[in-house]
Formats: C-alpha cells, structure tokens, sequence
C-alpha cells in the first residue's frame, strides 16, 4: 500500500497537499486505495471494472466543488492576490479562510471543519487511519477512536461510553463540527 507523504510539523498534513498527492497517476489507478474489506456477496461481473479508481476521482471532485461553492457564495467579500508559485488547490482553501474571516460569525468554524473533514477523508482514503486515532471520541472525550471501514464512521471503543446515552459511531462530518467547535471554545478561554 502506498503511504501519504511526510505531515507537517504538527502531524497533520494540509488538505490541499492530500488532494494533489490523491490527483497523482498512483491514486488515480484501479485498486490503489484501501477501501476496506467487501462483505457479502456480490453478482458476477459482465463487464470489467474501470480502468481507473472512480472513488478517488469522485473525491477529488466532491472536495474542489464543495470549496468552489463556498468560494462562489463568499463573493461578496474581497479576494486575497495569491502568489505566483502557490499551487491551486493551496489557493483555493486560503481563498476560502480569508473570505470565511472577513463574513464573520461561524463562516472559519465551517471552513476549518470542511478542511479537517477533507484532509481526514483523503487520509483515510489512502490509507492512514492513525487520522482519526487522534481525535478525542465526543461523547467521553477518551482517546478511543477507531475507523470502521465498513461502515464508513469511526467508532469509541471505551465501554462506558455507550452508558451516557450518546453514539458511539461517528461519522467524519460530526467529528469534524466537534473539531470546530471545540476549537472556538480553546480560543474563547
């Protein structure tokens, strides 16, 4: 299995620098990701699978369009001059933090979640479930996460977590509001 490249110095790489490692021809090809075991049965095959990797392309496209459409609906306020040699992608989610600044009100906490989230599914799309090992599990802060491949959610294996009423099933969308949230709360105080 092929590895994301090396993190930044706090341990996590951007979600740009995921996206444009997840657009290199190794991705791209049939079979690269893992995508975890399949369970059941399934029908035979008439025709052959597609040549490339459609989960990865399908990726690609769902986190630059969520970017561009909240790029397009943040029009109102000014761009930021991107530098000649930042790449694309890196410019689109600076676009994106600056115009979240500049609307106020919760606009960054929705911009840091949707990064998170989109570097976390890149992550895990290639591979690396350690993602998600270190985030604390929302409902009993411990360190207890792991990543359920199959049901695409991870998952608190403390056993006194499922006694508080809360999911111990949780999906990338709400690890990453948590995420934000509790973010705001650390600058609060």
């Amino acid at each position: 299995m092929i590895r994301p490249s090396a993190a930044s110095e706090n341990g996590v790489q951007a979600p740009a620098d995921l996206l444009d490692e997840l657009d290199s021809p190794d991705w791209k090809r049939a079979g690269s990701t893992a995508s975890g075991p399949r369970i059941g049965r399934s029908a035979t095959r008439v025709h052959s699978p597609a040549p490339a990797n459609t989960t990865v392309l399908d990726h690609l496209a769902a986190c630059d369009g969520e970017v561009a459409r909240f790029i397009a609906k943040a029009r109102s306020a000014p761009a930021p001059g991107t530098e000649p040699g930042q790449p694309g992608r890196a410019a689109a989610y600076e676009r994106a933090r600056v115009q979240a600044d500049d609307l106020g009100m919760d606009w960054p906490a929705y911009v840091a979640a949707m990064e998170w989230r989109h570097a976390a599914s890149s992550a895990l799309l290639m591979g690396d479930t350690d993602v998600i090992r270190r985030e604390p599990c929302p409902a009993c802060r411990t360190w207890g996460l792991i990543w359920v491949a199959t049901h695409k959610a991870a998952m608190c294996v403390n056993r006194y977590c499922a006694k508080r009423g809360q999911p111990t099933m949780w999906t990338l969308a709400q690890l990453a509001a948590e995420r934000a949230g509790r973010r705001l709360q650390r600058v609060a105080n």
